[in-house]
């Protein structure tokens, strides 16, 4: 995607998006309500008809090649889709009737397998619970074998068992490595846990790029704090220590230490400032909590529009 721009009437939704996404990649895309990220999935997914920039999937113009890059292509959206009365063998066999894939009944099976639901294939969807429901939506998304598969908060709402089933099941499809995975998601625990990269967009741009780890690293190092009895001369000693980027005081005695690799530099930082009276010690690695507060200085949302 270059320089891709969305309007709705005098809103922008994207101004001027610019990302790459690495083929067969785990790839998040993070940002706060309203930052573009839906939008962006609809302009890939050929739903979204951009205002301007141009948009490209598997080498494909998403809106020259439409048809092409819908082949090509699953979505799982926010909202389910599936109909309450259909089992779980019914629901695939209607889509893979659409797709006309070959071999259609061994197909779902081996879907129904693969999402783990091959003992419940024959319950109607309206018993399911809601993980059960999203790996089947995982499932069909996945049943014409996409070469891009879309997740948009696939994990929405399920409690942590469900939501680490899916993961699993996630993790095992990447594994394959038959299929790229487009991620958007508001828990950053999620994005960490399963994306090689990320992007994460704000008032319709990317404000930062790269791999989970580096863009922790990129925001200076760890955070060690330190309360002492008597902080005189604290500062002074704190920042000769190997490794150390910034001291800061908190008011009263404490110290903030800006450090590179904290857990190996912690001995040192207490011993320097030993005869200081050391009260306390905590070490804070960055998050990519923090990263996103860093770039975006936003509030997490339960879910984005």
């Amino acid at each position: 995607m270059r320089g891709l721009v969305k309007r709705y009437g005098e809103r922008e939704a994207l101004c001027g998006l610019d990302l790459l996404v690495p083929r067969g990649s785990f790839f998040g895309l993070l940002g706060p309500n309203g930052a573009g990220k839906t939008t962006t999935i609809g302009v890939l997914t050929t739903l979204v008809r951009p205002t301007a920039g141009t948009a490209r999937l598997l080498g494909w113009d998403v809106q020259a090649d439409r048809g092409l890059v819908r082949a090509a292509v699953g979505v799982v959206f926010q909202e389910a889709s599936l109909d309450p009365e259909l089992t779980a063998r019914e629901q695939l066999d209607l889509y893979a009737r659409l797709y006309h894939i070959d071999a259609r009944r061994s197909r779902v099976e081996e879907i129904l397998a693969l999402v783990g639901l091959g003992a419940d294939a024959d319950r109607p969807t309206r018993q399911f619970s809601g993980g059960m429901k999203r790996r089947l939506e995982i499932g069909r998304g996945l049943l014409h074998r996409p070469r891009v598969l879309f997740l948009d908060e696939p994990t929405l709402g399920l409690d942590v068992a469900a939501r680490a089933r899916i993961w699993e099941h996630l993790r095992a499809l990447h594994a394959a490595g038959d299929t790229t995975i487009f991620l958007t998601t508001h828990s950053m625990e999620e994005a960490d846990a399963l994306c090689e990269q990320l992007a994460i967009v704000d008032g319709g741009r990317v404000v930062a790029a790269g791999a989970p780890d580096a863009l922790k690293a990129a925001l200076g190092g760890d955070v060690v704090r330190i309360a002492l009895e008597r902080p005189d001369s604290a500062r002074e000693r704190l920042a000769r220590v190997e490794g150390v980027r910034e001291v800061a005081q908190e008011p009263g005695t404490a110290f903030r230490v800006t450090v590179q690799d904290g857990p190996r530099r912690l001995a040192g930082l207490i011993e320097c400032v030993r005869s200081c009276g050391v009260l306390e010690v905590t070490l804070h690695r960055p998050s990519l909590e923090h990263v996103f507060l860093h770039h975006t200085g936003a509030r997490f949302e339960a879910r984005d529009t």
